[in-house]
């Protein structure tokens, strides 16, 4: 298995701090990859950005058009125990309340949508312990 490297940006904006997480996941035909933005709490996305090599125009490729990725801002990546689940692309999920960790899905990009919600999940867990310390942190000071 090849050693990967899990880089993570920190950002600030009107005096809010941002953690900035880089994805890579598979796709139908190709990669996928992109960016998730969570706020301060490590649990509730600001913003998503996706991208896709080679997804089907009009389907899977749909990823990076802002309605979809509209769809995570105010998600939350965690459970009500605390784990990180990420945020699952779902059919018929029409659920306002940003409390199921799931979004609706593109019709006809099935496998898309489970590479992203695959992608998001995968590389949130990597950042655990991180998350885990920045709480200590953050209630110590």
């Amino acid at each position: 298995m090849e050693d990967q490297r899990f880089p993570l940006y920190v950002a600030e904006q009107d005096g809010k701090k941002f953690y900035i997480v880089p994805l890579r996941g598979a796709g139908l035909w190709d990669a996928i990859w992109g960016y998730v933005a969570l706020e301060e709490d490590l649990n509730t996305i600001k913003g998503t950005v996706f991208d896709h090599k080679g997804e089907t125009p009009g389907l899977g490729a749909e990823i990076t058009q802002k309605w979809f990725q509209d769809r995570f801002v105010g998600e939350k990546i965690l459970n009500q125990s605390g784990e990180i689940v990420g945020v699952a692309v779902a059919k018929g999920n029409t659920d306002p309340s940003k409390e199921d960790n799931k979004v609706d899905a593109i019709s006809g990009a099935t496998i898309t949508g489970d590479g992203v919600t695959n992608m998001i999940k995968e590389r949130l867990s990597n950042y655990k312990n991180y998350f885990a310390n920045q709480k200590k942190l953050a209630l110590n000071k």
